[in-house]
């Protein structure tokens, strides 16, 4: 359980970090350089995703270093492209259907994303078990392997 709180402690600073870069970018982008509202959020949450996916793996989850940066790239990835379209629907749902300004449907968005994001990144990118292909091919492996007897 201290482990879990401690865990979730260092997530919480990571991703204060990470939504730091992520809010400064989206603000450069639209108040300063004059992008639209959805290229700025995007630009910024690759901005914030890379900080997270790094910090986040040298530091949150530093105790599984044994898996490949590939494989927990690969799963982040998978994480990132479903965290962003979670973004970006809430985005569009709160700035253009429900007409809160801007910065208020970020800061809800980032908050959804934020606990979606720790779950997952818990229970799936840096954990050790095999995922849902790993999971499948022992599943195959071990039905062929019936099969011959």
């Amino acid at each position: 359980m201290l482990k879990s709180v401690l865990r979730f402690a260092s997530y919480s600073s990571v991703a204060a970090l990470s939504a730091g870069s992520d809010w400064l970018t989206f603000a450069i982008l639209m108040d300063v350089l004059g992008l639209g509202n959805y290229a700025s959020l995007a630009i910024a949450r690759v901005v914030g995703g890379l900080t997270s996916f790094l910090v986040n793996r040298n530091v949150t989850w530093h105790g599984t270093r044994s898996l490949a940066v590939t494989r927990q790239g690969r799963r982040f990835l998978v994480l990132y492209v479903f965290s962003f379209g979670l973004s970006l629907g809430l985005f569009i749902l709160l700035g253009d259907i429900l007409r809160l300004n801007p910065y208020a449907a970020k800061l809800v968005t980032d908050l959804s994303c934020f606990v979606v994001n720790f779950l997952v990144m818990n229970s799936y990118v840096y954990n050790e078990r095999s995922g849902p292909i790993g999971w499948l091919r022992s599943l195959l492996s071990s039905e062929r392997a019936g099969l011959g007897n």
